[in-house]
């Protein structure tokens, strides 16, 4: 039993050893196992974050991108819908033009009109037939007010009326010189090769307004209590002389590059004259059509006659000459018709002053008991003068008491003087300037006078002429029998002649 129990115990010492053996060959393999395991589960945790840092990259870029996206779709529609609001500058010209009417024609001129191009368009439009416009405005409120005197049953009411009456004919006097003026260039014929002109003198146009106005709610503000016109009437006056001045030196001279350009203007400024016009003759013709085309179209031929009480007109050469060159005609020009103007506004004024005392003499005729006496009005006398081209103008016009004083006063004088009497000491001073005019030109430069007595189509045929080209001679007569008196050249004469046949040229004798 010995060897067998020896036996045994030694192979339980032999399992015990294999046992040692073995757990220790497994504790020194787990060591190597544990920091593998914890390296993979580090590498995974990494990869784990950087898949899920991608995502969340993944996940922001698509953010972005969504984000610039809606960005971009609010600008669509905020741009769709400024587009689809209707400004005042996407509104049609017509609409425009009515809203524009509220505003002051003044600050049309200043402000509006500087806009925009379209601004601009409509602008022009509005001072433009606002020009025209007035005169209509006038003329009915001084048709209103010839009424309201008829009507009147209270002498004061009537001589309310009739001296705000007085005042509109200065302002009205003042307008139509204002329109010969400016007419030809504000709404020039559609052959010509210059856009048309801005009527810029909006002020203007808001005082006509607002004479109206007064005239039809308060016409004593239209004068002062001594029957002198009220202040603004005067003041009227004036800017429309200087407006008159700076449009004729600086308007017209840009676009005044031929005769044809201001037509018949120096016939508009003397159809201004309130007394002394005379229509002699007019004619329209049509002309001959020639084979390849040109010719054709219609001529308007008149004769008229002004006499200018009271005024004169002299030329006389001087040694030296005159600026000679491209612009001289344009000068002499320009020249001719500020010495038209200011002497059709100085007859017109002396007529409506010796007018305006007839009416009051009349007024006090009637009411002795309520009404002083009117004082006659002063002597008055306005004179004008300048060189140009070699030529000194001597030109005025003077009201009748200051002919009577001057003239006549020294002719009786003289007269009873003489102890023996002759034809030419029996003959009594005569001042008269009598201006003939002889015209010939296309339809669309006849004066405006004429303008509405000729047929519509015959500007249409001239207009759509391909080959159409505008027709113009005029030729002014002055004769003064006031010069010849003193020994000065008595006639002048003026030619315009279009620039198919010669050049603008004076002649005096």
């Amino acid at each position: 039993m010995e060897p067998a129990l020896a036996l045994r115990r030694r192979r339980r010492r032999w399992g015990q050893m294999r046992s040692c053996r073995c757990s220790a060959r497994s504790t020194s393999n787990v060591a190597p196992n544990v920091q593998q395991q914890q390296q993979q589960r580090l590498l995974r945790r990494r990869q784990q974050l950087q898949r899920h840092q991608r995502f969340l990259q993944r996940q922001l870029q698509r953010l972005q991108q969504e984000r610039l996206q809606k960005l971009k779709e609010l600008q669509e529609e905020r741009r769709r819908n400024l587009s689809s609001r209707r400004g005042l500058n996407d509104l049609p010209p017509e609409m425009l033009e009515m809203v524009l009417r509220f505003l002051s024609y003044d600050d049309i001129a200043k402000h509006v009109r500087l806009v925009s191009k379209k601004f601009c368009w409509v602008s022009t439009t509005l001072l433009n037939s606002g020009l025209l416009s007035a005169g209509t405005r006038l003329h009915g409120v001084m048709r209103l007010l010839e009424e309201r005197i008829r009507q009147a049953k209270d002498p004061l009411t009537k001589r309310l009326h009739s001296r705000a009456r007085d005042s509109l004919e200065l302002v009205l006097a003042q307008y139509e010189l204002l329109r010969a003026c400016v007419w030809r260039y504000t709404h020039p014929p559609r052959n010509q090769n210059f856009a048309r002109l801005t009527f810029y003198a909006g002020s203007i146009l808001d005082e006509i307004d607002q004479f109206v106005s007064k005239a039809r709610q308060k016409p004593e503000e239209l004068h002062d209590k001594d029957t002198r016109p009220a202040e603004s009437v005067t003041a009227f006056g004036l800017i429309c002389k200087k407006f008159m001045n700076f449009f004729e030196k600086v308007s017209e001279r840009k676009v005044n590059r031929n005769q044809v350009v201001s037509g018949c203007k120096s016939i508009d400024l003397l159809d201004c004259l309130l007394d002394g016009r005379e229509l002699l003759d007019l004619k329209t013709r049509e002309l001959r059509e020639y084979n390849n085309g040109s010719g054709g179209g219609v001529r308007v031929s008149m004769r008229l006659r002004y006499v200018l009480r009271r005024a004169w007109f002299t030329c006389c050469d001087v040694p030296g000459g005159g600026p000679q060159g491209e612009d001289s005609w344009r000068e002499r020009q320009r020249f001719m018709y500020l010495r038209l103007r200011r002497l059709v506004a100085s007859c017109n004024e002396h007529h409506l002053e010796n007018l305006h005392y007839e009416r009051e003499l009349a007024d006090y005729a009637e009411d002795r008991m309520r009404m002083s006496a009117p004082k006659p009005p002063p002597c008055s006398t306005y004179s004008g003068y300048g060189e140009y081209g070699g030529r000194f103008y001597y030109y005025g016009n003077m009201n009748e008491y200051a002919f009577d004083y001057k003239v006549m006063d020294a002719w009786r004088k003289n007269r009873a003087r003489d102890s023996t009497p002759t034809r030419d000491s029996d003959r009594k001073p005569c001042y008269d300037l009598i201006i003939n005019v002889e015209l010939k030109c296309s339809p669309e430069l006849a004066p405006l006078a004429v303008r509405p007595m000729l047929k519509c189509d015959d500007f249409e045929n001239n207009n759509s002429a391909n080959n159409h080209r505008p027709e113009l001679y005029m030729k002014l007569t002055i004769s003064c029998p006031a010069s010849a008196s003193d020994r000065i050249p008595s006639n002048f004469v003026w030619e315009v002649r279009s620039p198919r046949y010669l050049k603008t040229y004076s002649k005096n004798s």
